[in-house]
């Protein structure tokens, strides 16, 4: 992918890869606390040159404490964070931080007066940008006239005005409809695949599909790293999927298996995890004939876990 590095195998705990010599992100022991509150808790972590990382966790995992630490806004509780960008990094915030009572133009031109961006090269460079995000035509519109998607696409060409060789954004698709995600994942992976690195921090699973590299952050630990595939990878489950429209009759009867460790409902379907140590086969067998009567056979199947089934396993891992 546009020259990005090998990625690392995926790890329990932290990333303790040594520090590379492209690395943009570089953070060891990373402590952030509250009073009481530890939001972050000993994170390890390399970004490379050239990834597209996504930090994924729950509302309150320690997203946005890290990105403010690697930005700079506050400082480490303890252990340490570096950043290594030739010229300044570009941020989208979770939270519009534009000016409302602004055009969209007029927004855009305050952000290169403030990064000292040349007239004539900012102007090219937003026409360019607007015309990437789909906004050429909303250069007059006020920036609060603007819907959440088009705001955050906004934010993002202001962000990169500057030309940054590394940009951050804190859940930028948090509460932007299905299309306004979609086309904003199409721009970032245009920018990776020119060679910018990217670090974005999301709650959705299927975002990091995208990515290079994913992280799973929870209760301020960083408890997996790798690709999708070696995250993936870590998983040591048996996991049979069931298709049923009476899903609490089949929760009902599947939660009295002793081999049955967790049912998650996935749309129409239920995910049924095997306890540690309990065979595929055995499982499969198990809950098939737990449910003769009420679905067939081939309702039940073995499947390969996805992402969200190897986080809510870290994370309960992590919690015991």
């Amino acid at each position: 992918m546009g020259g990005a590095p090998r990625p690392r195998p995926a790890r329990r705990g932290h990333d303790r890869g040594g520090r590379g010599a492209g690395s943009r992100i570089h953070a060891r022991a990373l402590v952030k606390r509250f009073g009481t509150h530890a939001a972050l808790r000993g994170v390890d972590l390399d970004v490379e040159r050239g990834e597209l990382f996504a930090l994924i966790g729950p509302d309150g995992a320690g997203k946005t404490t890290f990105f403010r630490l690697v930005a700079g806004v506050i400082r480490p509780t303890s252990g340490t964070v570096e950043r290594t960008t030739a010229v300044p990094f570009g941020l989208v915030p979770q939270r519009f931080s534009l000016y409302e009572d602004l055009t969209v133009d007029e927004n855009l031109a305050l952000r290169a007066r403030l990064y000292s961006v040349p007239e004539a090269q900012a102007r090219e460079r937003a026409t360019d940008l607007l015309a990437r995000v789909g906004l050429s035509r909303f250069g007059s519109r006020l920036g609060g006239a603007l819907s959440g998607g088009m705001k955050q696409k906004l934010a993002l060409v202001a962000a990169l005005l500057t030309r940054p060789d590394l940009l951050l954004l804190d859940e930028p698709t948090t509460g932007v409809d299905p299309v306004s995600r979609r086309e904003f994942w199409l721009v970032l992976n245009e920018l990776h695949h020119q060679g910018l690195t990217i670090v974005v921090s999301t709650p959705y699973m299927d975002e990091a599909e995208y990515a290079t590299r994913i992280g799973f952050l929870d209760g301020g630990r960083l408890l997996a790293v790798g690709s999708r595939e070696e995250v993936v990878g870590t998983y040591d489950r048996a996991l049979v999927e069931v298709l049923s429209s009476d899903r609490p009759a089949v929760r009902a009867r599947l939660s009295r298996l002793v081999s049955v460790d967790d049912i998650s409902l996935f749309g129409a379907r239920l995910h049924v995890r095997g306890a540690e140590g309990a065979p595929a086969a055995r499982l499969l067998e198990e809950v098939r004939s737990a449910l003769s009567g009420v679905v067939g056979d081939e309702a039940v199947r073995p499947i390969a876990p996805s992402l969200e089934d190897v986080f809510v396993l870290a994370g309960e891992e992590e919690a015991t």
